[in-house]
C-alpha cells in the first residue's frame, strides 16, 4: 500500500514537471508581448515616467513602459520586436473637433479645395461634369472666401460652365453656400426674399439680386433641392477618412455635429458592427437653434443607442454665432467694414440659458461653435447660468474656434471646468487674415486673434483640433509647427508672425494633441498616453521632434500608426 502511494506520489511530480516544462506553461511566458518597440525615444506623455527607451504590447493595451534591460522578459518566440533605431514614438494623436462625416464630399464630389482662381474652379467644376455627364446636380466644397468681396461668389461663374442643373458648392468653413441661377429659381430666391433668421442672402448692391451666396440658416432655402447623401456613401466617406488619418497619426477624434436619426449616425453604427471601424469616435449631436428644449428627449434617446466601444454621442453642439468672413460672427466691438453692427447670437440670451441648463441637467458634455469675443463670454454666462441651476459637476464642457477672446473671459474657462478646442493650423498672417480680418475687424483685433499660451499659462485644458475638412490637409505635425511658430510654414521673417506672446512649446502642443484631447474626451484612462494598462495606440516618426529645428517639424512622417494593437498604417519605407 505505502509502496503504492508512492509510486502515485513520483508519477503526480513527474507529471508536473514534465508539465512545467512546456514553453506555454513557464510563468515567464505569462508576460510575453505581442509587440515590442525597442531602442526609441519614447515621449509618453505621461507626467510619472515621460521618456522611455521600450515599451510592450500586449491584448491591445501596453504591458510595459520602460529601459532597454527591462523590455527583454516580455520577448518571447511569437512576439513581433521592431529596433526603432532612435526613432521617436508619441502616443496616438487625437482630434478634438473634426466633421468626419464630411469625408465623402472630400473624397467623391468635386473637391476645390486646392484651387486658387475663379478658372480653376471652373474647370473642376467641368470636369466633374465630363465624367459625370448624366449628373442631375452638382455638389462641392472648399471654395475661399478671400479670393471674392463682401457678397460673395458670383452665380454667374458658375453659371458659365453649369446652368440646366442646379449646383451648390460650399465654403471651405462651411458656413456659406455658392449657387448657380438654377439653383436659386428652383427654391424661390429673388431680391423679394428676406433674409431668414441667423443667416444672410448676399444682394447685388445696386440691383438688390440675390449673388448666389447664401450665409449661414440662408443656405437652408435650397436644402430641398438636393438630396441627402445616403448612409452607403457617408460609410465611404468614412472609410476613406480613416485611411487618411492613420496616415497622419490620427487614432482617436471627435466629429462635431451629427444629426440624431440620420444616416450619418447609421454610418457609424453599421461600420461598427461590421467591424471596420479603425479608429475611436466619440460625436456631438446637431441642436437646431429653431427647436429649443423639444429636441432634448431625442438627444437622450440617441444617446443611449449609441454606447458602442469605439462609436458614442455623448455630447450635444450648439451653434451660437457665425463666422468673421461672413460678418456674422458675434463681437464686442462692432466690425470695421459694417459701423454699428456686431454681427448677432443666433439665438436669444435666454434660449442660450434653457438649453445649456437643460443639457447640463441631463448629463451632456455641450459642445459650442463660438468665433467672436462676444458670443464666447454670453456661452460662458450660459454655462454659469446651467452650474448654478444643476450644480457644479465635472461636465468638461467645450468651446471651439475662440478666434477672439476677451482676455477676462480666459480664466472663466478654468473656474468653470471649460476645455478649449482651438485649430492651430490657422494661427498665421495668411490672405484670410490680410484679405478679411484686418479689414473687417482693423489691426488691432486681427493682430490678437486664436490666443493659446494663455489658456495653457491660467491652468486651462487646451486640446487641439483641424475642424476638418475646412482644414485638409489635416496632417497634426502642421499644426503642431504653426501653434510653435504662429506663422506660415515657408514664412520665417518676425513680421509674419500672429501674436509672438501666444507661441507656445512643443510640449505643450503635443499634450493638446495627445492627453489632453484624451481628457476632453472623458478617454484619459483609455488613451492619451503610452502608460501600462491604457490602449496602444501609438505612432512612430521618421525623426524626432525634439532634436530637429522647429521649421522642419512640419516636414517629419508618420512611419507607423498602431491603433488599440493594431496596426493601421505603415509607411512603405519602414519595416513592420
Amino acid at each position: 500500500m505505502k509502496k503504492t502511494r508512492l509510486k502515485f506520489i513520483y508519477f503526480f511530480l513527474a507529471v508536473v514537471l514534465a508539465i512545467g516544462s512546456f514553453p506555454a506553461c513557464k510563468k515567464r511566458n505569462a508576460v510575453h508581448a505581442d509587440l515590442v518597440l525597442k531602442n526609441g525615444y519614447i515621449y509618453s506623455v505621461d507626467r510619472v515616467q515621460p521618456r522611455a527607451q521600450a515599451l510592450a504590447v500586449r491584448d491591445g493595451k501596453f504591458v510595459y513602459v520602460g529601459t532597454a534591460a527591462g523590455i527583454e522578459k516580455f520577448v518571447g518566440s511569437k512576439t513581433k520586436v521592431i529596433d526603432l533605431g532612435g526613432k521617436l514614438v508619441l502616443p496616438g494623436f487625437i482630434d478634438s473637433h473634426c466633421h468626419a462625416i464630411s469625408a465623402f464630399k472630400q473624397f467623391y464630389e468635386i473637391n476645390l479645395n486646392d484651387c486658387k482662381e475663379i478658372s480653376e474652379y471652373q474647370k473642376a467644376i467641368r470636369e466633374y461634369l465630363q465624367a459625370h455627364p448624366d449628373a442631375k446636380f452638382i455638389r462641392g466644397r472648399g471654395w475661399r472666401n478671400p479670393l471674392f468681396g463682401k457678397t460673395g461668389p458670383d452665380k454667374k461663374i458658375i453659371d458659365q460652365v453649369v446652368s440646366h442643373i442646379p449646383a451648390v458648392l460650399s465654403s471651405e468653413d462651411g458656413h456659406s453656400k455658392w449657387v448657380n441661377s438654377k439653383t436659386l429659381e428652383l427654391a424661390g430666391i429673388s431680391r423679394k426674399t428676406a433674409d431668414p433668421s441667423g443667416g444672410v442672402i448676399e444682394r447685388d448692391a445696386k440691383t438688390g439680386e440675390p449673388t448666389g451666396t447664401l450665409r449661414e440658416s440662408a443656405a437652408d432655402l435650397v436644402a430641398g433641392i438636393f438630396p441627402d447623401i445616403g448612409t452607403q456613401d457617408l460609410m465611404k466617406g468614412l472609410l476613406a477618412y480613416q485611411k487618411m488619418a492613420a496616415a497622419f497619426g490620427i487614432t482617436t477624434v471627435h466629429d462635431s455635429s451629427l444629426d440624431a436619426g440620420s444616416s450619418e449616425i447609421a454610418a457609424y453604427k453599421n461600420l461598427e458592427k461590421e467591424n471596420r471601424l479603425a479608429m475611436r469616435f466619440r460625436a456631438s449631436l446637431y441642436a437646431d437653434p429653431e427647436k429649443g428644449l423639444g429636441q432634448v428627449a431625442q438627444f437622450i434617446a440617441e444617446r443611449r443607442q449609441n454606447q458602442g466601444i469605439l462609436f458614442q454621442t455623448n455630447a450635444v453642439k450648439l451653434f451660437v454665432d457665425g463666422v468673421v468672413e461672413g460678418s456674422t460672427a458675434y463681437l464686442l466691438e462692432p466690425y470695421k467694414h459694417i459701423p454699428g453692427f456686431r454681427g448677432a447670437l443666433l439665438c436669444k440670451v435666454e434660449e442660450l440659458d434653457n438649453i445649456c441648463a437643460e443639457l447640463d441637467r441631463n448629463k451632456f458634455q455641450i459642445h459650442v461653435h463660438s468665433i467672436g469675443d462676444a458670443a464666447t463670454g454670453a456661452t460662458l454666462d450660459a454655462l454659469t447660468y446651467a452650474e448654478k441651476a444643476n450644480g457644479k459637476r465635472d461636465a468638461r464642457h467645450m468651446i471651439t474656434h475662440l478666434q477672439l477672446v476677451a482676455p477676462a473671459d480666459i480664466d472663466r474657462f478654468r473656474e468653470l471646468g471649460v476645455v478649449a478646442l482651438p485649430q492651430p493650423y490657422w494661427f498665421m498672417k495668411d490672405d484670410y487674415y490680410r484679405n478679411i480680418q484686418v479689414p473687417y475687424l482693423g489691426q488691432e483685433r486681427a493682430d490678437a486673434e486664436y490666443p493659446m499660451e494663455s489658456f495653457f499659462k491660467a491652468g486651462v485644458k487646451v486640446a487641439s483640433s483641424s475642424d476638418y475638412p475646412v482644414t485638409i490637409p489635416c496632417d497634426p505635425l502642421r499644426a503642431i509647427q504653426i501653434g510653435m511658430t504662429r506663422s506660415d510654414l515657408k514664412e520665417t521673417g518676425a513680421d509674419q508672425v500672429l501674436w509672438p506672446a501666444e507661441k507656445v512649446t512643443l510640449e505643450q502642443m503635443i499634450e493638446s494633441f495627445t492627453i489632453n484631447g484624451a481628457y476632453a474626451n472623458f478617454l484619459e484612462k483609455t488613451t492619451g498616453s503610452i502608460t501600462v494598462g491604457k490602449a496602444a495606440d501609438l505612432i512612430v516618426l521618421d525623426r524626432n521632434l525634439f532634436q530637429i529645428p522647429v521649421a522642419q517639424i512640419s516636414r517629419a512622417k508618420v512611419l507607423l500608426t498602431i491603433f488599440a494593437g493594431r496596426k493601421v498604417f505603415a509607411d512603405g519605407s519602414f519595416d513592420f
